[in-house]
């Protein structure tokens, strides 16, 4: 195993995210969430040569990262689990600052990059570039507003594209 991914993701209610062990990346935890049969459908989407698929959304997390140095939420962390392949010819980045996310309420939410790095800390990461026909798997952060939940991920090949609508359930 290349890396050894911790991450902990406390619910505000009694009820908390289960913490990815010392013994499981972040990686392989999406990989095995997009090849089970998820309790959410899988939506997929593509973008130029980004092809992502969306196996679970959890909204409530007050804190990510290592037990010893939490990183907190203003509001609250919705944690998107994806797996994104590139179907190019050249390596791709799928570039966490041109991510967004949209509320219920029509708010569109960035990548919370430092929470972004502690969620995706296997190697190779969602966050490192991907080779042609590779697939990396991973969780991009969203810090939102206390009981806003995600309705729409935007996904985005570049910062200047005009990205693809993916529905959350």
């Amino acid at each position: 195993m290349a890396g050894v991914g911790t991450y902990f993701a406390y619910g505000t209610s009694e009820e908390t995210v289960a913490p990815v062990t010392p013994t499981a990346t972040a990686g392989e935890i999406a990989a095995a969430t997009v090849e089970a049969a998820p309790a959410q459908p899988v939506v997929t989407a593509s973008e130029g040569t980004l092809f992502v698929s969306i196996s679970k959304t959890e909204c409530g997390a007050a804190t990510v990262g290592p037990a010893d140095l939490p990183l907190a939420a203003e509001g609250e962390f919705c944690l998107v689990t994806m797996a994104v392949r590139n179907t190019g010819r050249e390596p791709r980045l799928l570039d966490p600052g041109a991510q967004r996310a949209v509320d219920e309420h029509g708010r569109s939410h960035r990548v919370a990059e430092q929470a972004a790095v502690f969620v995706n800390d296997q190697d190779p990461s969602l966050l490192d570039r991907i080779p042609p026909g590779a697939t990396r798997y991973g969780v991009l952060p969203f810090d939102v507003p206390k009981g806003a939940r995600l309705a729409v991920f935007m996904l985005h090949k570049s910062p200047h594209s005009t990205g693809v609508r993916v529905p959350l359930s």
